[in-house]
C-alpha cells in the first residue's frame, strides 16, 4: 500500500515520523509465528505447519505482497482446518505487505511515551487546522476541475487560515506593556496638567512681565 512507501521515503530522509498504522494492518497473525530470520510463518496449534514465502505478487490494486502458503499434504488432515483455512481451502495462505518490516517498526514507536506526548501535540496543533479548514473554510468540497486547479484552492486556504490566526494573536507581553504604558500616560496626564496651568499663570502675571521686559526677550 502506498503507506509502505510514504513510510519508506521518510526513513530515507532521516524523518523520525510517529504515524499510526493503517487500519489493515496486523502486528501478529494469531495462531502463528513469524520467523523473521527464515522469512516464514510458524503454526503454534494443530499439525504446527510451516508456511515459507513464495514469492510476491500485485493484486488487483497494484499493491506489491508477500505470499505465505503452507502444504496441504500438512494441513488436510489438520482439525482445525475449517476454522483456519475453510471449508474448501486444505491450505493456509497468509499474505502482507512487502513494506511490513516498516509498518512493525512504526508499530513499535507508537507505543512508546515520546509517539503518546507526539500524538497529543498532533491533536492540539495539527488536526484542528485540517478541521477548520474542511468545515469552516469551504475545503470540504473543491468546485474546481483538475489538480492543479485544486492546488491554487489549497494554497490560498492555508494563508487564508494563517493570517486570521495571526489577527487573533496577542502576546501577552505585548497585551501588558501597552497597559503599563496607558498608565503611565494617564499618571503623567494627571502630573502634567495642573503644573502647566500654574506656569502659564506665572508666565501671564505682571511681576513677570515687569522681571524679564528686556527688548531682547520674548514672553508669551
Amino acid at each position: 500500500m502506498l503507506f509502505g512507501i510514504y513510510i519508506k521515503y521518510l526513513k530515507e530522509k532521516n524523518v523520525d515520523a510517529y504515524i499510526p498504522n493503517i487500519g489493515q494492518y496486523r502486528a501478529q497473525r494469531e495462531g502463528f509465528i513469524y520467523n523473521q530470520q527464515k522469512d516464514q510463518y510458524e503454526c503454534q496449534r494443530g499439525k504446527k505447519a510451516i508456511l515459507p514465502c513464495k514469492g510476491e505478487r500485485s493484486d488487483r490494486k497494484g499493491y506489491q505482497k508477500k505470499t505465505y502458503r503452507s502444504s496441504e499434504s500438512v494441513c488436510k488432515d489438520c482439525p482445525l482446518r475449517v476454522a483456519c483455512c475453510g471449508k474448501s481451502t486444505k491450505f493456509k495462505k497468509i499474505e502482507d505487505n512487502i513494506h511490513k518490516p516498516l509498518y512493525d517498526l512504526m508499530h513499535k514507536k507508537m507505543q512508546t511515551p515520546y509517539a503518546k506526548q507526539m500524538g497529543r501535540i498532533r491533536s492540539k496543533t495539527v488536526e484542528p487546522v485540517l478541521g477548520t479548514l474542511i468545515n469552516f473554510m469551504n475545503m470540504k468540497r473543491v468546485n474546481t476541475r483538475g489538480i492543479r486547479q485544486a492546488n491554487k484552492h489549497v494554497i490560498m486556504a492555508a494563508p487564508a487560515y494563517n493570517l486570521k490566526k495571526y489577527l487573533r494573536f496577542e502576546s501577552p507581553k505585548v497585551t501588558a506593556m501597552i497597559k503599563k504604558m496607558e498608565l503611565l500616560g494617564e499618571t503623567t496626564a494627571t502630573f502634567s496638567s495642573p503644573f502647566l496651568c500654574f506656569v502659564k499663570s506665572v508666565m501671564a502675571s505682571p511681576f513677570f512681565r515687569t522681571l524679564f521686559s528686556a527688548p531682547h526677550i520674548a514672553v508669551p
